[in-house]
């Protein structure tokens, strides 16, 4: 069924389904698997791709690479989750993610050799674009505003 702009007319079978997941006998944890599973099936190949980095991302434990590096953050890897839930897949084509030995972030564009680095509050950045600088450090993070760095920059 097409979106109509009415939410009581898209895709009744989703809302069937996500009642079923609540109504099983299963742990939180397996329904979010299964939840996650519909999101990604539901977003592009960009969104998709992001939130099953995110995933992998948020399961290293400490010295994760044998050198000593810090567990990413939960929270650091919620606020850009929190991104993805209000970008398009266009925003994140060419976007790569992984994580940093002190427990942030670090996003690069293949297109713009953009770099941010995200932590828990905070994002910084560096980007040269039309050889013009840009930069910026320690600013709070707030989804929106770091949805338009990502557009800006990317």
């Amino acid at each position: 069924m097409a979106y109509t702009g009415n939410i009581q007319s898209y895709s009744p079978s989703y809302f069937d389904t996500m009642m079923l997941i609540n109504s099983l006998n299963i742990s939180n944890q397996d329904k979010e698997v299964i939840g996650r599973r519909l999101v990604e099936e539901a977003t592009g190949k960009n969104l998709s791709k992001m939130y099953s980095r995110l995933d992998a991302i948020g399961q290293l434990k400490k010295n994760w690479d044998g050198e000593g590096a810090l567990p990413i953050a939960r929270q650091t890897v919620d606020n850009i989750k929190r991104v993805l839930m209000i970008s398009d897949d266009a925003d994140w084509d060419g976007w790569m993610i992984g994580p940093e030995t002190n427990a942030t972030l670090g996003l690069q564009s293949k297109k713009t050799k953009a770099c941010i680095s995200v932590g828990t509050q905070e994002y910084s950045y560096y980007a040269v674009i039309d050889g013009l600088e840009l930069h910026g450090n320690h600013l709070t993070f707030t989804p929106n505003s770091f949805l338009d760095l990502i557009r800006t920059i990317g």
